[in-house]
């Protein structure tokens, strides 16, 4: 009863249109109202409140700052100007242009959205002006900004080690390869396209314009190497890390490049504000959910469950990943990592699956729903700045998409190959 009772009015406050928060808070309740053992509900703000007091938790508003701080500090014209330089001579120039600027940008901030308006609201008109289909220019900003949340540093990843209880140094390590696969991926993708469609390239920089592009965006570049490094060394924890790249971009905004302003912060501070009061009460609501469902038992039900379809751990991996892309579609990616992973996490251990190698794989089925209708948070983004229609723009992106899932089954399979990096270091 209770069970039916909690999923009746999640669905019930979604469809009436309530904030996340709020559905999830008030089917908690009312399941616990019809619990068979009663349930004080003096619980339910305790655990709303001890949900979300980690101090890994902290890293997160940290690097959502960074990401808005760096578009105001003129980083991001400076990494695409280092991705022309590089890469601006291949057919389709500002296309893999695209791709690089995404993959320099992900290594910072960590979130695609930031990625897709800051990279997008440049290079999407950019394009167009150059001769590129306007629909092809949404579909592959969209997907190249997919790289941000799996190459380090990386929100989803902070998230999920905190509820999976795992290194989240070690999830940023293994997240690596895969980033690089998935732009390499997407690069190729775009460089057959655009061969076969004339897409415009650029002039080969000379040596000394990549350097001079290079020493104009070095303090930028070295942020992922300050963060990783330290926290190899020991020196900071990941939280601490966050910590030292705000304090690394304010320096280098100020003092470097001399475009950040009092103002301006104050500005980005706001903007922050806002985010991270939308993603911790998300947070907070959504761990009192699952809670629930633990209480209720429906984590033991489900891997009974999957269980009797099979043991086989390649198999169950596959279903979770049709799973995972099927949520993608309707949910918001850290709001189905703070539901579904504690349902989910309980059936790993018995099949010997390895909860970091998962952790990369869940982020990456989480991302591709970034890009699927009808919700495809980032595909609608990157449509209202390029003008297009989500429908003309999905159907762009299905090479892309192609592209993804073949990198998505080799991470499933080659756990070894996710896992290099960790075991070696």
């Amino acid at each position: 009863m209770a069970l039916t009772v909690l999923i009746v009015l999640l669905l019930f406050t979604l469809v009436i249109g309530l904030p996340l928060p709020f559905c999830l808070g008030f089917a908690s309740v009312g399941a616990l109202l019809f619990f068979d053992f009663p349930v004080p509900l003096t619980i339910v703000p305790q655990r709303f409140v001890s949900g979300i007091d980690s101090f890994a938790f902290m890293a997160i508003p940290f690097f959502l700052l960074v990401g808005d701080l760096m578009n105001t500090a003129g980083i991001t014209q400076r990494l695409i100007r280092f991705s022309n330089a590089l890469v601006g001579h291949l057919p389709g120039g500002l296309a893999q242009v695209n791709v690089v600027s995404s993959m320099f940008f992900g290594g910072i901030s960590g979130s695609s959205t930031a990625d897709t308006a800051s990279i997008g609201s440049i290079l999407i008109p950019a394009m167009n002006k150059e001769g590129y289909d306007p629909e092809f220019s949404v579909a592959l900003t969209a997907t190249s900004s997919c790289c941000g949340p799996i190459i380090p540093p990386s929100i989803g990843l902070i998230l999920y080690g905190v509820i999976a209880n795992v290194s989240i140094t070690d999830l940023f390590l293994a997240g690596y390869l895969p980033g690089l696969m998935l732009g390499g991926a997407l690069l190729t993708t775009a460089y057959t396209i655009s061969k076969k469609r004339g897409y415009p390239t650029h002039p080969r920089a000379s040596l000394r314009e990549v350097f001079d592009a290079f020493k104009s965006s070095v303090f930028a570049a070295a942020l992922p190497f300050l963060v990783i490094g330290g926290l190899l060394s020991g020196v900071f924890t990941v939280t601490e890390a966050a910590g030292v790249a705000v304090v690394y971009t304010l320096f280098v905004g100020f003092f470097v490049y001399r475009e950040l302003t009092l103002g301006r912060v104050i500005q980005v501070l706001q903007g922050a504000v806002v985010k991270v009061g939308t993603l911790m009460s998300i947070a907070a609501a959504a761990l009192i959910f699952a809670w629930v469902l633990t209480i209720l038992e429906v984590p033991q039900q489900l891997a009974s469950a999957i269980l009797q379809i099979s043991d086989n751990k390649y198999v169950i991996l596959l279903l979770l990943n049709v799973f995972f892309l099927f949520v993608g579609m309707f949910m918001e990616p850290k709001a189905s990592l703070l539901i579904l992973m504690p349902v989910i996490l309980p059936l790993l251990p018995p099949l010997e699956i390895d909860l970091v190698h998962f952790g990369i794989i869940i982020i990456f089925n989480s991302v591709i729903g970034l890009i699927t209708p009808p919700i495809g948070i980032v595909l609608n983004l990157a449509s209202k700045i390029g003008n297009v229609g989500m429908d003309r723009a999905a159907i762009a992106t299905l090479p892309f998409l192609a592209a993804m899932l073949v990198v998505l089954v080799i991470v499933t399979y080659m756990p070894t190959l996710v896992l290099f990096l960790p075991n070696l270091l």
